[in-house]
Protein backbone atom coordinates (compact mmCIF):
# COMPACT_ATOMS: atom_id res chain seq x y z
CA UNK A 1 0.00 0.00 0.00
CA UNK A 2 1.27 3.71 -0.87
CA UNK A 3 0.80 6.62 0.29
CA UNK A 4 -1.63 7.61 -2.06
CA UNK A 5 -3.94 5.11 -0.25
CA UNK A 6 -3.72 6.54 3.13
CA UNK A 7 -5.28 9.48 4.38
CA UNK A 8 -3.69 12.43 6.05
CA UNK A 9 -4.92 11.39 9.43
CA UNK A 10 -3.84 7.90 8.54
CA UNK A 11 -0.13 8.67 8.11
CA UNK A 12 -0.26 10.43 11.09
CA UNK A 13 -1.17 7.47 13.14
CA UNK A 14 1.23 5.31 11.21
CA UNK A 15 3.89 8.08 12.19
CA UNK A 16 2.63 7.94 15.87
CA UNK A 17 3.03 4.45 16.25
CA UNK A 18 6.71 4.32 14.64
CA UNK A 19 7.90 7.28 16.88
CA UNK A 20 6.60 5.62 20.09
CA UNK A 21 7.86 2.10 19.39
CA UNK A 22 11.63 3.82 19.29
CA UNK A 23 11.74 3.57 23.22
CA UNK A 24 10.23 0.37 22.81
CA UNK A 25 13.25 -1.50 20.54
CA UNK A 26 16.05 -3.07 21.45
CA UNK A 27 19.37 -3.19 19.65
CA UNK A 28 18.49 -5.66 17.76
CA UNK A 29 14.74 -4.42 16.92
CA UNK A 30 14.26 -2.54 13.49
CA UNK A 31 11.71 -0.01 12.53
CA UNK A 32 8.29 -1.60 10.89
CA UNK A 33 9.58 -0.70 7.27
CA UNK A 34 5.89 -1.92 5.98
CA UNK A 35 4.76 0.72 7.68
CA UNK A 36 7.49 3.14 6.90
CA UNK A 37 6.88 2.46 3.33
CA UNK A 38 3.60 3.40 3.04
CA UNK A 39 4.28 7.51 4.16
CA UNK A 40 4.59 9.99 1.91
CA UNK A 41 8.09 11.84 2.18
CA UNK A 42 6.49 14.38 4.54
CA UNK A 43 5.54 11.72 7.18
CA UNK A 44 8.79 9.55 6.54
CA UNK A 45 10.71 12.72 7.63
CA UNK A 46 8.73 12.97 10.68
CA UNK A 47 10.09 9.78 11.31
CA UNK A 48 13.37 10.30 10.27
CA UNK A 49 13.85 13.09 12.32
CA UNK A 50 12.25 11.45 15.42
CA UNK A 51 14.74 8.29 15.23
CA UNK A 52 17.79 10.97 14.74
CA UNK A 53 16.30 12.65 17.99
CA UNK A 54 15.88 9.65 19.71
CA UNK A 55 20.13 8.39 18.65
CA UNK A 56 21.54 11.73 19.72
CA UNK A 57 19.73 11.79 23.34
CA UNK A 58 20.66 7.91 23.55
CA UNK A 59 24.29 8.76 22.80
CA UNK A 60 24.06 12.38 24.51
CA UNK A 61 25.24 14.15 21.52
CA UNK A 62 23.77 15.70 18.32
CA UNK A 63 27.28 15.00 16.48
CA UNK A 64 27.90 11.44 16.90
CA UNK A 65 27.92 10.85 13.16
CA UNK A 66 29.53 13.73 11.96
CA UNK A 67 33.05 14.43 11.45
CA UNK A 68 33.81 16.53 14.61
CA UNK A 69 35.22 13.46 17.10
Amino acid sequence: MSSDNLSKKEQEKIVEKLISSLDEMGPEDELDEELYDQLDSDHQQQVDDAIREFADAAIGSDTWDSDEW
